[in-house]
């Protein structure tokens, strides 16, 4: 490869004719196709042959195209010319497109390096004059340069200034300048272009193109921009806006001279080239300025008719929006609005119909917008309802608290006469039906509703359902409607009048006067709760906790006390809850939550009161089968425990056994008491085993004394008993002690019984029993 690269570098040079001179230099014709020949026999990539011819004829091109570019930027060749020039050195050297774009752009480098740095000299020794020449002339260079490259047609030199005057790109024809640099070279143009016009105080639009064509070359930010012309023509239009300021604002206001001094202000903002931005800039202050005279001079806070008519002048004047205006008056006038508000809702604290009109037109004159006159009217409602909160909470805390409790916590001193009953508080911590505050907490919500104060917010859409005719037929439709949920601006928590602790205690406070207060008074009280609550400061969910917490109370001691008379609450009982459940807003789900946790609740203490006492089967019975009718089971449902269970079985099992009861042909007992327990069969049978071996030893145990006593009578009911424990294991695995002796005396007693009338066969089957356990051969 390395001897190919050579020869064919060696056939270029060698098709290079007159390359001694720079400016004449050129392949030979016939050199391209001959190359290319060559290329194909010594197998070269394209881009290796290319990299050779570039090598001899880039520098060679690079000295006629400075020298061409610099004849375009004098002016002593057009355009056209000079890209048809460097296109035709082009073709003399074989260069390929890709190589002309790179060394052009390295052409516009070098021919705009000169003007910059000659500019950067003259504005290092403060040579405005010199600097705003040398700009003038580096933009026209750059123009030059746009135009022999736009002469290519090619797409990479379409965006002129983002190729070569983007101080961020590393081909920036300003890269050696800094940004401050350009900023001082930019300010220097921007006040001499004002400077040299006729009048020395315009930016005319001849030069006002220029300055923006500086702007471009020098890679200036818009905001850098705004921030320039500001500094620097800022001042004339703040005079200008001052002085038509004080006029407007002045005693001999008229429409003319809002007229006149309107032009004055254009003039000036059309003189200096201002944007809109850098004009509200300047006017939002006046603006502020103006307002603020006006309540200067407005004894009573309310600005006049007249006031009010030339700050609207002075607005459009200014080219502002009532919008924009809003802030200057919120600052200005708003306390005078929430003022009037105070003074409307005067002692009751409600505003009445008749001041909401007046209220509507003092905003309007007062400029305040509507949704800022809003928030002042709630921030006056909330300093009036705090206190109102605050005396609830007190009149909650002394009926709770004594007085050396309620001193400790208030930090106060608190009488005996300061309790309206007369006497002290019981210290319970409880709430009491002598906490009366529901007058005051209708009070609160009367305030609240009739002020207007709750919001509406639209927090998406519902499904509702509404009948629509057809014809002569009525049908139910389906409508997606806006879904809305009742807001608190204001709260109880929110101002701090009360803690979290106690805006619960004081919901359950109003939850529990609804709840026992009797006719319409209560159910005005019910349909208040979530009102209160909400102006209380609670969220729904911790309403619907405390009220279920209520609930809760109240289903646990009405349920205890019915089911100490009956197995199962009756449909009277069920009416009952109902009733409650309406009063409390339950839902039927958390209804049936709290009913069932409440059978569970009474059933368990009654469970553990069975087995901590001495149980008797009759309770195991009418317990189980109260919490069978109830659908409950006792493990999975009460909780109880696995030892428990199989102490109730045995309880229930062991006195049927003894009394015969239960036998081998009443076993679907056994197996019924299982089922309702919940016991599993194999633990059911494992516990039945050991009652018989606890049974069996035991009566072993009457009948060994008997004999050893000589009470050989006293022993056949005994023997009998124990044939029939013997029948449920056939006489096995009841791990009876006896001699042998004594084992066959047990037997001969048995099979010397009068067994007249019953069946044989079982007879001899029991007796084969009894020698099983018996251990008898």
């Amino acid at each position: 490869d390395d001897m190919h690269m050579s020869a064919f570098a060696d056939e270029v040079k060698s098709l290079l004719v007159g390359a001694d001179d720079a400016a004449t230099a050129k392949f030979s014709d016939g050199a391209q196709q001959r190359l290319t020949k060559l290329q194909e026999i010594l197998g070269l990539e394209d881009a290796k042959a290319e990299y050779e011819i570039s090598a001899e004829g880039t520098p060679l091109f690079q000295t006629k195209a400075l020298t061409v570019m610099n004849e375009a930027i004098s002016g002593d060749i057009a355009s056209e010319s000079a890209w048809g020039q460097l296109k035709e050195r082009q073709d003399q050297l074989l260069l390929k497109d890709t190589a002309m774009k790179d060394l052009l752009g390295s052409m516009v480098m070098q021919a705009m390096g000169k003007p910059f740095e000659d500019t950067m000299t003259f504005a290092n020794v403060n040579n405005e004059g010199a600097t705003y020449e040398k700009l003038l002339e580096s933009l026209e260079a750059k123009e030059s340069c746009r135009s022999v490259l736009q002469q290519s047609g090619w797409d990479e030199f379409a965006d002129f200034d983002g190729k070569f005057f983007d101080p961020s790109s590393k081909s920036s024809a300003t890269g050696m300048l800094n940004r401050s640099d350009r900023l001082r070279l930019y300010k220097i143009f921007l006040t001499r272009a004002v400077r040299n016009s006729e009048s020395g105080k315009e930016l005319t639009d001849e030069n006002y193109e220029k300055v923006k064509g500086v702007k471009k070359m020098l890679g200036i930010t818009d905001e850098d921009e705004a921030v320039q012309f500001r500094m620097n023509f800022g001042p004339e239009l703040q005079k200008a806006l001052n002085m038509a300021m004080f006029e407007i604002m002045g005693d001999d206001f008229t429409k003319e001279l809002v007229e006149n001094l309107k032009e004055i202000v254009d003039k000036t903002v059309a003189d200096y080239k201002l944007s809109k931005d850098v004009v509200a800039e300047f006017a939002a202050p006046i603006y502020m300025r103006a307002a603020s005279l006006v309540n200067d001079k407005s004894p009573s806070g309310i600005p006049s008719k007249d006031s009010i008519a030339q700050l609207a002048a002075l607005r459009e004047l200014l080219g502002m929006t009532i919008e924009d205006t809003y802030s200057a008056h919120l600052d200005i006038f708003g306390n005078q609005y929430k003022q009037s508000v105070n003074e409307a809702m005067g002692s009751t604290g409600v505003i009445t119909k008749e001041y909401r009109a007046p209220l509507e037109t003092l905003r309007t004159r007062l400029g305040v917008s509507e949704e800022a006159s809003r928030e002042l009217y709630i921030e006056a409602m909330g300093e009036r309802m705090k206190p109102m909160v605050e005396w609830i909470v007190l009149e909650l805390e002394r009926t709770m608290l004594t007085a050396e409790q309620l001193a400790r916590k208030r930090d106060k001193d608190f009488g005996e006469d300061y309790f309206k009953s007369g006497k002290g508080a019981d210290g319970s911590l409880g709430i009491g039906a002598e906490a009366n505050i529901m007058t005051d907490c209708m009070n609160l919500i009367d305030f609240y509703n009739e002020n207007d104060i709750a919001e509406q917010k639209e927090v998406g859409t519902k499904t509702i359902e509404k009948k629509v005719m057809e014809g002569d037929e009525e049908k139910t439709v389906s409508e997606e409607v806006p879904d809305f949920e009742t807001m608190y601006p204001v709260t109880g928590l929110g101002s701090g009048a009360v803690s979290e602790e106690l805006a619960e205690l004081l919901f359950r406070q109003f939850v529990v006067g609804g709840f026992t207060t009797q006719g319409p008074q209560g159910e005005r009280y019910e349909a208040a709760r979530g009102t209160f609550g909400g102006i209380v400061g609670l969220t729904k969910e911790k309403q619907a906790e405390v009220t279920s917490s209520i609930g809760g109370t109240v289903y646990e001691n009405y349920i205890g006390n019915a089911m100490k008379t009956k197995s199962a609450l009756d449909q009277q009982d069920m009416m009952f809850l109902a009733n409650i459940q309406n009063k409390l807003d339950i839902s039927a789900d958390k209804s049936e939550e709290l009913l069932l946790n409440t059978q569970k609740k009474i059933l368990k203490e009654e469970a553990l009161v069975i087995l901590r006492d001495d149980v008797t089967p009759e309770m195991v019975k009418a317990f189980r089968e109260k919490c069978n009718s109830m659908g409950l089971e006792l493990v999975k449902d009460l909780g109880l425990s696995k030892g428990s269970i199989n102490e109730m079985f045995e309880a229930e099992i062991s006195s049927a056994l003894v009394s015969g009861d239960i036998s081998t042909e009443t076993g679907d007992v056994l197996s019924d008491i299982q089922e309702s327990l919940g016991m599993d069969p194999e633990e059911a049978e494992k516990v039945f085993l050991g009652i018989l071996q606890k049974r069996s030893k035991a009566v072993m145990s009457r009948i060994k004394g008997e004999l050893l006593r000589g009470r050989d009578e006293n022993c056949p009911d005994l023997i009998l008993r124990l044939v029939r424990y013997a029948q449920f294991v056939n006489g096995e695995d009841l791990e009876l002690n006896i001699i042998e002796e004594n084992a066959w005396k047990i037997y001969n007693m048995y099979d010397s019984m009068d067994f007249e009338g019953q069946d044989s066969e079982a007879i001899e089957a029991n007796k084969e029993l009894l020698k099983t356990a018996l251990h008898l051969e």
